[in-house]
């Protein structure tokens, strides 16, 4: 056994370190690369995604009222746990809309702001514990606006 190493020859750490600098520095160029030539999105894409992204609210706005008709009669609450599941429905479309809000404005701040009142209208009829035929009818019409906003309706 010498106690020099001879000249030229490089240990295993050191090209396993060179290995995996040289790994690091392809997959971050790849990513680079990738990333710049990528397509961006197109419109029709970027509406599709809004759609999507917007189906819980639809959602909401239809088993709200499906949930209030089973809850209410005459002014009374008669099915507590149908009441909290439709002012449940109605906190998960405003949240839904909160999220996809500056989109929604981008496509028509005008007919968000339509959307925004017959949600609030949706609101104020289940709050204060209106008829169900109105709270059917006005959630029929806050899924319109929405269907407009996104541009299906």
């Amino acid at each position: 056994m010498s106690l020099y190493r001879q000249a030229g020859r490089a240990s295993g750490r050191t090209l396993a370190l060179a290995a995996g600098v040289a790994l690091v520095a392809g997959l971050l160029a790849g990513f680079v690369l990738g990333r710049a030539t990528a397509p961006d999105p197109t419109l029709a894409e970027k509406v599709a995604e809004l759609r999507s992204a917007v189906r819980p609210a639809e959602q909401g706005l239809e088993l709200t009222a499906t949930e209030y008709a089973q809850a209410v009669r005459g002014g009374r609450v008669v099915q507590p746990t149908e009441y909290q599941a439709a002012q449940a429905d109605i906190g998960r479309v405003d949240d839904t809309l909160a999220g996809a809000r500056a989109d929604l404005r981008a496509l028509s701040a005008e007919r968000v702001a339509a959307l925004d009142r017959a949600v609030a209208a949706l609101r104020a009829a289940v709050s204060r514990r209106a008829e169900p035929t109105e709270v059917q009818r006005l959630s029929d019409a806050a899924r319109a606006a929405l269907r407009a906003a996104v541009g299906r309706g």
